[in-house]
């Protein structure tokens, strides 16, 4: 991808991104995972690291949605799928596009990567075709920019907090 060396946000947020939140030599107290926000310039690599990110926590044994990304347009979450593919491309990861058109509500995803625009995939979860219950990366991209459209960062944060009626 013609990387030759990290960027400045790279640089910050790689290491505690890719570190095992869960390891004994991690400084975190309670092993507990880290939440981070990142901002940088269009063109930064910030999407290269929350990618490598995802890609680093798949445990491709398990045939189940285990990290999900949220973009504010569909055109967005396109370009991320393509970065996922791109980066992921000597592993065995599957990743669907949860958009409108390119997905159907009723198929059960069990691809380990969902990136889509929020309203599809709270949508997927309500119809239970996106289960949550190995999800170990959410990403949110544009955070700002969704918490400026009407609605969308009310709707990331209910797929963040998202657990199906019984």
């Amino acid at each position: 991808m013609k990387f030759q060396k990290p960027s400045k946000v790279q640089e910050r947020a790689l290491p505690l991104l890719i570190s095992n939140p869960y390891s004994s030599s991690n400084h975190l107290t309670n092993s507990s995972p880290r939440n981070m926000v990142g901002q940088s310039q269009s063109g930064t690599g910030k999407t290269a690291a929350f990618v490598l990110t995802m890609l680093s926590r798949i445990d491709y044994a398990t045939d189940a949605v285990q990290a999900i990304c949220l973009a504010p347009t569909r055109e967005l979450a396109r370009q991320i799928v393509d970065v996922v593919k791109q980066m992921g491309k000597f592993t065995p990861v599957r990743v669907t596009l949860a958009i409108r058109e390119a997905v159907k509500t009723s198929q059960v995803l069990k691809d380990h990567i969902v990136v889509g625009t929020p309203g599809t995939v709270m949508d997927l979860m309500k119809r239970k075709s996106l289960g949550a219950t190995h999800v170990n990366v959410f990403v949110l991209d544009e955070a700002d920019n969704m918490l400026d459209l009407q609605g969308m960062g009310e709707q990331s944060m209910r797929v963040k907090k998202f657990e199906p009626s019984r």
